[in-house]
């Protein structure tokens, strides 16, 4: 239930009306063959399955429904079985709320996962089990969880097929290209197959941001690789070489296009080859040898499933079997099992705060009393930037939604069927209202939830009053959780430097990128982008100041930081005041590409839940040189151009600083 807020970002309708429609299919199901809660708990996981489902994903979200169905089976399980003993039912939730909450290690999308399946289990209403009225639950969850999985497999997502289609073409494209440069170097190469295939995934640079960087590798590695074979044909006349390693090139290319069976191991012995041919080649082409080397070796982990793979010594070309999976989930949720951690610290005040509001649900006797801990679930994160705004904006939004959910309740009493189309239509409406903030959000997630309770017409008879009580507790418990166990001072020192650090860049990348795409409106885009390195410049500061501590380290550290941010924003508006009404039309492909690449290291991947965001510094320096090597061929009036390459040298060597 509450995976949606996160996974939902301009969805396509054709996908949500397949979500909506799994949920109202699990509903039906669990209302003819369940009992008691198992309807909520079968349109729950169809819920939370279908949520999971609308992540924008070029991979396909068939593997992810499948996986997450078990656990969400496992979750109802637990919950039915032990639902009538108060007690036991609190120490099971309690346990399993803790390793919700280290699932913030993986990823933030397991995360909120993780933390849906324990709304599954905390809604379980007390009643005495049975042999069948659990395996009854368990098994009407795990389908309302694989239902999401066979309409996925009898209606794809459309979009991806089209995106899938136009990667097919570019790379195709591309190795028809390189046997024409092979055997004619001045050949220009087909731009209409990557123009295509970028207008396939069409972005904003603040949604591209947000999207993983092997997602971001789609649609920018095949343009990356028509620069670097197009450089290299120029050199073949000089150097024979260059052509067996365009052709090997090729072949590589056109494997990645095909879908035959043999294409996986086609595609080591190809690569294989080209690295044969890099090492022929002269030294002077060295460098552009090992790029396309590099490019061609991230478009077969692209291909063949490697999940995240990065610009260099991608060396895995399967997929991952589930036992690796398993084994590199536990050593980074091992990794976070100390104290100064702030996935540990969540998962304790996770666990701590829904077993409370479990027990005064309980042992308390308070109406409507499931909502404590489903408010606890709802609003707390592992956040280090306006907790407690944050938690309060949640907890006002889940207020919200619960009376309006209240109202329709009141007026019309729907049960059955009824409750679930309405859940369904809120669940809908939570689409639209994806984009207006996480306080909107919580109020209508809050109102999907009390509808999916309602389909089993299992609550007790109360008031509107007695639900925004019970998600007053809740607010109040995850309020007082952060306030008695708060993130280590350093932790939240550092996540605050990354955040800094992250939105600084974000300026930066901003004005570097309008010198080559121009900008719609130039000036509100870099006042936005400023305003929010300047909130994040405020944060920092605050936490600098409430950070005690005599280490002489950590102030050369801080006055070191300062410093190279300073020069950064010093740098900015130098390009600022530099900045050309429109981009120069002179502008070579190679020197636009390079931008572009630099761009993309300086943005580095969204924002790890564990860790602060960080940056590679030797990709950064390694883009910047490759600005440097194209900027040889500006002309002598592109002197904004210039300006532009001399300040992302200081910008570059403040950045690097920091890093290292």
């Amino acid at each position: 239930m509450k995976g949606l807020p996160q996974s939902i970002s301009a969805p396509d309708l054709g996908a949500l009306g397949r979500s909506l429609l799994g949920v109202m299919v699990a509903a039906g199901v669990g209302l003819h063959w369940g009992s008691g809660g198992a309807a909520t708990a079968a349109a729950g996981a169809a819920a939370i399955a279908g949520a999971a489902a609308l992540q924008d994903s070029p991979r396909g979200p068939l593997r992810m429904v499948v996986s997450i169905s078990v656990p969400m089976a496992a979750a109802v399980l637990l919950g039915t079985s032990t639902s009538s003993d108060g007690v036991l039912f609190v120490l099971v939730a309690t346990a399993w709320c803790f390793v919700a909450g280290m699932q913030w290690a993986l990823s933030a999308n397991a995360g909120l996962i993780a933390a849906a399946t324990g709304a599954l289990l905390v809604t379980t209403p007390p009643i005495a089990p049975t042999a069948s009225s659990v395996v009854t639950s368990t098994v009407l969850a795990l389908g309302g969880g694989l239902v999401q999985a066979v309409l996925i497999g009898l209606w794809p997502r459309r979009r991806w097929r089209l995106q899938r289609d136009a990667l097919t073409r570019a790379y195709r494209s591309l190795g028809v290209d390189a046997q024409k440069l092979a055997a004619d170097p001045g050949v220009a190469v087909d731009p209409a197959p990557l123009l295509s295939l970028r207008d396939s995934f069409t972005l904003t640079d603040h949604e591209a941001r947000r999207r993983p960087l092997a997602y971001r590798a789609w649609y920018g590695l095949p343009q990356r690789i028509s620069v670097t074979l197009t450089a290299l044909a120029a050199r073949s006349s000089a150097d024979g070489a260059v052509t067996d390693l365009l052709l090997a090139s090729s072949t590589v290319l056109d494997v990645v296009a095909s879908h035959r069976r043999t294409a996986q191991r086609e595609a080591m012995d190809g690569i294989q080859r080209v690295e044969a041919a890099a090492d022929t080649v002269e030294m002077s082409n060295v460098p552009l040898a090992q790029r396309l080397s590099r490019q061609l070796r991230e478009a077969v982990a692209l291909r063949f499933g490697e999940p995240t793979p990065g610009p260099d010594h991608v060396t895995r070309f399967g997929r991952h079997s589930g036992l690796t999976v398993i084994q590199t989930a536990a050593t980074a949720i091992g990794s976070h099992l100390t104290w100064e951690s702030p996935i540990l610290r969540h998962a304790i005040r996770l666990a701590a705060a829904t077993g409370a509001g479990v027990a005064v649900e309980r042992f308390a006797d308070v109406p409507y009393g499931y909502w404590i801990p489903l408010t606890v679930l709802m609003v707390l994160r592992p956040e280090t930037a306006h907790t407690y705004t944050r938690c309060v904006g949640r907890v006002a939004g889940s207020a919200v939604g619960i009376a309006a959910a209240s109202v329709a309740t009141l007026v019309w009493h729907p049960s059955g069927l009824a409750a679930a189309v309405l859940a369904v239509v809120v669940l809908g409406l939570a689409a639209a209202v994806s984009g207006f903030g996480y306080v909107a959000m919580s109020a209508v997630l809050a109102a999907a939830i009390a509808f999916l309770i309602d389909i089993s017409d299992t609550a007790e008879i109360g008031t509107t009053v007695d639900r925004l009580v019970a998600a007053l507790i809740g607010g109040a418990l995850a309020v007082l959780v952060h306030v008695v166990l708060p993130d280590h001072s350093l932790i939240r020192l550092r996540q605050r430097a990354g955040e800094l650090l992250e939105t600084e860049i974000d300026y930066a990348a901003t004005v570097i990128k309008a010198f080559v795409h121009g900008l719609d409106h130039p000036g509100e885009a870099l006042a936005a982008a400023w305003e929010r390195a300047f909130r994040a410049r405020a944060a920092f500061e605050a936490a600098a100041g409430a950070t005690t501590t005599n280490s002489g380290d950590l102030r050369r550290w801080l006055k070191s930081f300062r410093g190279a941010l300073n020069a950064v924003t010093t740098a900015c508006a130098t390009l600022e005041s530099s900045l050309p009404a429109q981009p120069s039309a002179s502008l070579s492909g190679d020197f636009i590409v390079a931008i572009d690449e630099y761009a993309e290291a300086l943005c580095g991947a969204p924002t790890s839940p564990g860790a602060p965001w960080c940056l590679d510094g030797d990709r950064v320096a390694a883009a910047e040189q490759r600005i440097r090597d194209a900027a040889r061929h500006l002309g002598p009036n592109d002197t904004a151009s210039r300006v532009l390459v001399a300040e992302i040298g200081d910008i570059t060597r403040c950045l690097v600083g920091i890093t290292d």
